[in-house]
């Protein structure tokens, strides 16, 4: 029978626009440690910020969040593509930008392990998570990096799921950074979207979120 509802918004040329450079972008990428094109989590992302509900411009900044850090399309340029609610979007979720990553490559590379996983962390991660902590609820961006974050937090726990205790290491294994650094970046994450304001629909995707991280880092053993 068929419903009548309307949808909150119909995608315009311009959501198309951003789902044709997020594919061109991210064409000869793939998830970490398999060979499942990169597309699927741009798709993953946006599908969540939609279900959430996200305007067309989150989700057109879903599918290019990760433009920035990962092409060598700028900011400008993405706002002459696709115009500055979207760029800011994904600007928003941007921890350092692909030609600052390269450099950053080259200078660390005779650098042990355990620094450059120290670099990750103070001067990328940490400060993403400051600035997330100083956002509003209603901030545009936000919503985008709450979805992404999901979607990775629960992969991760699907894919933990189908190990056992000895086999986990494999897991952490995929990351830049090992298991200590990757908890404490969660559990800070996990601190700066809790907020109070969300919609119904923000809340239900924190609290999933909440549920991931408990479950990838539990108390003594036990998921809270």
């Amino acid at each position: 029978m068929a419903s009548d509802k309307q949808p909150r918004w119909k995608a315009s040329g311009n959501f198309y626009f951003a789902m044709t450079l997020a594919g061109l972008g991210h064409e000869n990428e793939v998830r970490k440690g398999s060979d499942i094109p990169y597309l699927g989590h741009l798709l993953g992302v946006a599908s969540i910020v939609i279900e959430t509900g996200g305007s067309e411009e989150q989700a057109a900044g879903a599918l290019l969040h990760d433009l920035l850090e990962d092409t060598p399309t700028t900011y400008k340029q993405l706002v002459t593509l696709i115009g500055i609610p979207i760029a800011d979007i994904v600007q928003g979720c941007t921890d350092t930008t692909y030609a600052r990553k390269q450099e950053i490559k080259k200078e660390q590379e005779n650098w042990p392990d355990d620094e450059k996983a120290k670099f990750w962390w103070e001067q990328r991660k940490f400060p993403y998570v400051v600035n997330l902590r100083d956002k509003s609820a209603d901030d545009p961006s936000l919503l985008v990096s709450l979805a992404d974050k999901t979607y990775n937090a629960e992969n991760t726990v699907a894919d933990l799921r189908k190990c056992s205790e000895s086999e986990k290491h494999t897991v952490w294994d995929k990351f830049n950074v090992g298991y200590e650094y990757q908890r404490q970046w969660y559990c800070e994450l996990l601190e700066a979207f809790r907020k109070d304001g969300y919609s119904s629909g923000k809340q239900d995707l924190f609290n999933r979120f909440e549920k991931a991280v408990n479950e990838m880092f539990p108390v003594d053993g036990k998921v809270r």
